[in-house]
């Protein structure tokens, strides 16, 4: 049965106005409480502004998405807000930088032991927005409007912070003390070159890491259309993933080169046991003629016309793929010169480096001039289910109390695709990732996560904010031993 909480009430205060304003009061918001969670009905597409913000999730979302921590802007400025919502419980916090601006936030809620820690991954930064392409609000407005949240990070991922944060909040205001510790990581850079978040701190600080059993960051795909969720999928998994961006004065040497490279020649590999699972899973909603090959990819994986009809959200776990974006004027205002990328996606197992490196040699010899590039080297997976086929603890909790907030909803793995997260780089150094969010996302908002017009529905980042709660309470109250027993499966220290 659910667990139903209240937070007492205090006066609401003073809300902040433009940008100087909300730096002199970024402790003071972060310190609002607010216990009220309207009830749902169709009043939420024309509920003021003004009531949701009376709302303790949404008043720190909204201006946690008024702080500009694109690239260029740095995190420091988000570390400081995050750090104030910490300050204001007595959590003692952490701000670590690797270079000026580029600024993490590291927090600790000890427990009675720290073997068996959870750590609760999110990142600051924000992909680059575009604020001529905008409709419905500027980028860094936080406006709310027809029961949505608009701004660049309202999903990826500022509101996951916050649910995460508030987590935490709850733990100690209930006066719980949790069996292990619960680690909160705001990083930097993670949607550009991951050079100063994780990263960084995982060889630096190794320490501040010493007893987590398992993390939790984002990657986690669930699907609703209309009002209904379809399923929960958590991920254990990523694809390999490199990236490649060039830029000529003339757009044909791009064409060219991605006519040179349409695919690549690959091995074809047996479909790791969470593919099949979450493949099957995925097969329940969708359509011929992709629900037969799903549900039987050993037979796909030896028949190459069938293999390469299928898409490479699903192909790419069998063999490696490449996807060129269109040729684009760069700048995008004024143009001079145009730029196109390139995404590479391997099996689990399978490192990208190689065919990236093939692609980034034609175009050096054609006079291409390349402008980033990355790989995240051969992909690991998570455990999901023990040699007996239970559940591992970690996953049987998650599933647990998504089912219970989601009575009937199906939950299993879904592996993640042409993206990376830092669960990548916590997999290959032997800690239990996984993805996870509890906020259920309307089909038609997906792409507007690195899109114009972000936005998030409030109704439902409220019930993922109870339901994150729901979990961090059984972690605190049962799961440190558990999530010990997944360490040393996994090899994790």
């Amino acid at each position: 049965m659910r667990r139903r909480r209240r937070i007492p009430e205090v006066p609401a205060l003073p809300r902040s106005r433009g940008t100087a304003a909300l730096a002199a009061f970024l402790l003071v918001v972060g310190c609002s409480k607010s216990p009220e969670r309207p009830s749902p009905s169709t009043a939420d597409l024309t509920r003021p502004a003004a009531e949701w913000l009376r709302h303790e999730p949404v008043q720190l979302l909204r201006d946690y998405i008024r702080i500009d921590t694109s690239e260029g802007h740095g995190e420091e400025a988000g570390a400081r807000f995050l750090r104030g919502i910490f300050d204001c419980e007595g959590i003692s916090s952490e701000i670590v930088c690797g270079s000026p601006g580029r600024c993490n936030l590291l927090v600790r809620l000890p427990g009675r032991r720290r073997e068996g820690a959870l750590l609760l991954l999110n990142h600051i930064d924000v992909a680059r927005a575009f604020p001529d392409f905008w409709k419905k609000s500027a980028p860094f407005e936080g406006k709310i409007e027809g029961g949505f949240l608009y701004g660049r990070g309202a999903y990826d991922m500022k509101s996951l912070a916050i649910a995460q944060a508030l987590s935490i909040l709850n733990l100690k205001r209930l006066g719980i003390v949790p069996e292990s510790d619960v680690l909160f990581l705001a990083e930097a850079d993670e949607e550009t070159g991951q050079k100063w978040g994780a990263r960084w701190l995982l060889d630096r600080r190794p320490e501040w890491f010493q007893g987590v059993a398992a993390v939790f960051n984002e990657g986690g795909t669930n699907e609703m259309v209309l009002r209904d969720v379809r399923f929960f999928g958590v991920e254990t998994l990523q694809a390999g993933y490199a990236f490649a961006e060039f830029e000529m004065g003339r757009e044909e040497p791009l064409l060219a080169l991605a006519k040179r490279w349409p695919r690549l020649s690959s091995e074809v590999v047996e479909p790791h046991p969470d593919v099949v699972i979450g493949f099957d899973m995925l097969a329940n909603h969708l359509v011929s003629p992709l629900t037969d090959p799903l549900r039987h990819l050993d037979r796909v994986a030896r028949n190459r016309q069938e293999l390469e009809i299928l898409p490479d959200r699903y192909g790419a776990f069998l063999e490696a793929r490449i996807v060129w974006s269109p040729v684009y004027p760069y700048p995008y205002k004024t143009g001079g010169s145009f730029r196109s990328y390139a995404t590479i996606s391997t099996p689990p197992g399978m490192d990208p480096g190689p065919f990236l490196a093939s692609v980034l040699a034609d175009a050096s010899r054609s006079g291409i001039r390349m402008t980033q590039s990355f790989s995240s080297g051969p992909a690991t997976a998570s455990p999901y289910q023990a040699a007996s086929g239970e559940l591992v603890p970690v996953v049987a909790m998650l599933r647990r109390e998504t089912e219970a907030f989601w009575p009937g909803i199906p939950f299993g793995p879904i592996p993640t695709l042409q993206g990376y997260t830092t669960s990548v780089l916590f997999r290959q150094k032997g800690f239990a990732a996984y993805g996870y969010s509890p906020i259920p996302m309307n089909i038609h908002d997906a792409a507007r996560k690195h899109g114009n017009d972000e936005r998030i529905f409030l109704r439902d980042y409220l019930n993922g904010v109870e339901l994150y709660e729901d979990i961090l309470e059984e972690f605190a109250l049962n799961g440190g031993p558990e999530l010990k027993r997944v360490s040393a499966v996994f090899g994790a220290r």
